[in-house]
């Protein structure tokens, strides 16, 4: 099994409020679980192991279920804000099948529709334990109840594990009858549920949200590209996030990575990149992006990139296209 994906961290705090709730005695694995938030992502495998810790507390039957119920969007990262953004269930999870890379890189899916009912398989390449793999099934439930602002009730779902002494948990919990051996896993919704609104829609952000989304999703290397393409996509991640901060040097990302800075330039180094050619990369790659979004102005942009003035993203943009901002805003409606 490849060490090398990487999940939204998000999805730690499920574990940290079940812990909390049971009153389970784990003093050092809360240490852990907060020590892991502390970055963007976390190892798929890393997140495995987690799991296994608070079952090892707590052996009830359909652990993952339980705690993939209490996900919310957030915990997705990006993509949960963008879907969040959304108008309808249909136009959220059509977005959310499109940028799935962003939670899992080796995450692959495909959905379907017939005779009324939306089919849905998927496999994850590394967080495919039993504990994983309904979890995962069980926060895309909650995802999209969380969206519509009701209880969604599958047609049925299904889970690539042999069948548990007690099944009946996961039809309890899940409310739908529940298959297992499956060869990925499974669920059916009512179709019907695609046109329910989303009521914190938002069109500005979701336009912004899904440009950010398009430029990393382009940059991410493909999962077959194991240790390289883990530290692209952990180190490109933590530089957006800390763009919302203001403070995106060496030392600021690879605090939040957990590892010095000395470690950080090695790690660097041995994947191929440097850190100046790696952030003026993703911030090219963003600033194209929010400069052909009219509504945004370039003050705006130098924000959202992290610059703290106007003037030094001006010479940066100019450095990278030969073009200031204004020119290059003036050469996409020459173009159109």
């Amino acid at each position: 099994m490849s060490k090398a994906d990487f999940i939204p961290s998000g999805f730690i705090e499920t574990l940290q409020c079940y812990v909390q709730e049971r009153g389970l005695p784990a003093a050092a694995l809360m240490d852990e679980l907060s020590a892991q938030l502390e970055s963007p992502s976390v190892s798929a495998l890393q997140f495995c192991e987690l799991l296994d810790s608070v079952w090892q507390l707590d052996p009830v039957d359909a652990l993952g279920v339980r705690l993939g119920l209490s996900a919310e969007p957030r915990q997705f990262g990006v993509v949960g804000y963008m879907v969040s953004s959304c108008g309808t269930l249909g136009q959220a999870l059509a977005r959310y099948h499109r940028y799935q890379g962003l939670l899992q890189a080796g995450l692959t899916s495909r959905a379907w529709l017939r005779d009324g009912v939306l089919f849905m398989r998927w496999t994850q390449a590394v967080a495919n334990t039993p504990l994983a793999t309904e979890f995962s099934l069980a926060v895309f439930v909650a995802l999209c109840q969380t969206l519509i602002g009701r209880q969604v009730i599958p047609v049925r779902a299904g889970l690539p594990f042999p069948r548990p002494q007690d099944a009946g948990m996961y039809q309890v919990l899940l409310g739908c009858p529940v298959d297992f051996d499956c060869s990925a896993i499974e669920l059916a919704l009512p179709a019907h549920l695609l046109a329910l609104p989303i009521s914190s829609k938002d069109p500005y952000l979701l336009r912004l949200l899904e440009q950010q989304a398009q430029a990393l999703l382009k940059q991410q290397p493909r999962f077959e590209e194991v240790q390289t393409g883990a530290f692209f996509a952990r180190v490109q991640e933590q530089i957006v996030e800390s763009m919302k901060n203001g403070d995106v040097s060496a030392e600021s990302v690879a605090r939040a990575l957990g590892c010095s800075l000395r470690t950080f330039y090695r790690q660097l180094r041995g994947a191929g990149y440097s850190y100046r050619g790696l952030l003026a990369h993703t911030r090219h790659t963003l600033a194209r992006q929010y400069l052909a979004d009219p509504a945004l102005a370039q003050t705006d942009v130098a924000l959202l990139l992290g610059y703290s003035e106007q003037s030094s993203f001006i010479r940066a943009f100019r450095s990278w296209t030969s073009m200031t901002p204004g020119e290059y805003r003036a050469h996409l409606a020459n173009n159109s």
